[in-house]
């Protein structure tokens, strides 16, 4: 079986770049107009469909971005949603293996990943969270984990930052800890809401869409690695990497109009953690 995992994975590349498309920069700056595809990983707050129509932070930046490549290059670009990918790892592995496509979601940027993908500049900051059912203990320090949460187990979404440090935590503080995974945050929540033994690690922005949705679970006052930086991410064949890096400058981040898509969409709570 072993001899024939290499052509598998090929086949399975293959299936992914077929499945969606889009236009190249380098074919929208000499026609004038064209096509951004988009695939999207749901998130609330950020991506997710509502009404027949997109919404989030990353919906209204796309609007932002492009009314930005109008005004500075005359180019028309048409934003395109050509589907939600609701597993973590398949959505990685779509954006790695299509040329020409948008991957939009709360990525955190690493050096590993960079390796196979290319990211537009950061467009969020973020923290990474321990979440508990609300019963559960209080624990005020990494230290007191493992006597604290004795007999919980964790569960995070594979393919993602959080599997590491989930690892740390165990190798660290917590020998005795299981941990499994999931497709997702929202899935990974809704089991913590029935099962008060379980805890996960997540972005805050989903701590925030979970307090939204009134979920009886609570945030661990535990420092989780350093702060992250969240992007979007593309194939390493695209160009559109390089007109990104024009719009999502530090400066605009800076912005009012910046903060006023963060405050809409995330809230002040969110707003006042960005440095």
């Amino acid at each position: 079986m072993k001899k024939f995992l290499p052509i598998l994975l090929i086949v399975s590349n293959v299936g992914f770049a077929q499945k969606y498309s889009g236009d190249s920069w380098a074919a929208v700056n000499s026609k004038g107009s064209g096509t951004l595809g988009v695939v999207y990983y749901p998130q609330a707050g950020l991506i997710y469909e509502e009404g027949g129509k997109m919404k989030g932070v990353c919906a209204e930046l796309l609007t932002e971005f492009t009314a930005f490549v109008q005004a500075k290059y005359n180019k028309k670009i048409t934003v395109k949603y050509l589907g939600a990918e609701t597993v973590f790892n398949n959505f990685l592995k779509v954006c790695q293996t299509t040329p020409n496509i948008l991957g939009v979601t709360n990525v955190t940027v690493t050096e590993e990943r960079k390796k196979i993908l290319k990211f537009t500049p950061a467009f969020l900051s973020n923290e990474e969270t321990l979440i508990t059912h609300k019963n559960a203990p209080s624990v005020e320090s990494a230290g007191k984990i493992s006597a604290l949460l004795k007999g919980y187990s964790a569960k995070v979404i594979g393919g993602s930052v959080h599997v590491k440090y989930m690892d740390q935590l165990k190798s660290e503080n917590f020998p005795a800890l299981q941990i499994s995974t999931g497709p997702s945050g929202p899935e990974i929540l809704k089991e913590i809401s029935t099962n008060p033994k379980l805890f996960t690690i997540l972005d805050f922005t989903e701590y925030v869409d979970a307090t939204r949705k009134h979920l009886p679970v609570k945030k661990q006052n535990i420092q989780i690695g350093e702060p992250q930086e969240l992007a979007f991410v593309m194939s390493k064949q695209t160009d559109w990497d390089k007109i990104w890096a024009e719009f999502l400058t530090p400066e605009f981040r800076k912005s009012e109009k910046y903060r006023k898509v963060i405050a809409n969409n995330l809230g002040q709570v969110y707003l006042s953690i960005l440095k």
